[in-house]
């Protein structure tokens, strides 16, 4: 857009330098047609006082004239001449002002269109970034409530799972400790085919709600659990989720009770 101005103001200027030289043209071409006009008017008078009394000396005056007049008449023709030159060449310098012109308009109304689109891409652009600020703080705030309420439901669901096992648990260690000693000694007895204790609906119930367990919060339990306990447990749940159960564990606590299962396992396979 600068380069149209500079051409405007270069035109501009031109055309004022061209009608400035048309006026001094035009001035000058008047003054030559006075001064023609005066000679005109000394030749007229003198072929009068040269027609009523002959005279060299005004006919010489009178030669001088004209030939001055045809002198200064060359000289305006050649002034009307050059006065015709500097009228085209101010028509063109008109023409092409109007042609830039047209240009400029052209170009300041592409150029307002490419800012109106700019302003609206910024704004759109704007608007998009307010929305993703809008989206930045408010998605935290979700994600920590729902994080927030998951723990929580997770710790109640964990504390409800440990009280249950935990009241149930206690009164079963007793039970399993006595159903050891009476294993042992129906062990020693030698029977022909051990009879195997009868479950007690607490210890079933204890088994089930292991089975139904997360195996994560079931082997955080049975890190706290007497071993021979555990070991009696998961002897009695599914193989899968008593694999599942003893991979969660503490490594020592899942040594130590795997060894006891083991133990258990091959005592009822030597009974005879």
């Amino acid at each position: 857009m600068r380069w149209i101005k500079g051409v405007l103001r270069i035109k501009e200027w031109q055309k004022k330098e061209r009608a400035r030289e048309l006026e001094q043209l035009r001035a000058r071409t008047q003054a030559l047609k006075e001064e023609i006009a005066s000679l005109e008017e000394r030749m007229a008078e003198l072929e009068r006082i040269i027609k009523q009394a002959f005279s060299f000396e005004k006919l010489i005056e009178y030669k001088s004239l004209l030939s001055k007049k045809n002198e200064l008449e060359r000289a305006l023709e050649e002034l009307e001449r050059e006065a015709e030159k500097k009228k085209d060449e101010l028509k063109l310098i008109c023409k092409d002002i109007k042609a830039v012109e047209v240009v400029k308009g052209k170009l300041e109304t592409e150029m307002r269109r490419k800012e109106s689109s700019i302003e609206m891409q910024r704004a759109n652009f704007f608007h998009l970034i307010k929305k993703l600020l809008v989206f930045l703080l408010v998605f935290p705030l979700i994600s920590f409530d729902q994080g927030a309420l998951q723990k929580k439901i997770k710790a109640e669901k964990e504390a409800k799972v440990e009280s249950e096992l935990k009241a149930v648990s206690k009164e079963l260690e007793e039970k399993l400790k006595r159903l050891e000693e009476e294993r042992k000694k129906l062990e020693e007895l030698k029977r022909v085919e051990p009879k195997k204790e009868e479950i007690s609906p607490d210890f079933q119930k204890l088994i089930a709600i292991f089975n139904k367990a997360d195996p994560d919060e079931a082997g955080a339990i049975m890190n706290n659990m007497d071993p021979n306990l555990a070991a009696e447990i998961l002897l009695n749940l599914k193989a899968t989720q008593s694999a599942a159960i003893l991979s969660s564990m503490d490594a020592q606590k899942a040594a130590q009770v795997s060894q006891i299962m083991a133990r258990k396992k091959a005592q009822f396979k030597k009974a005879p």
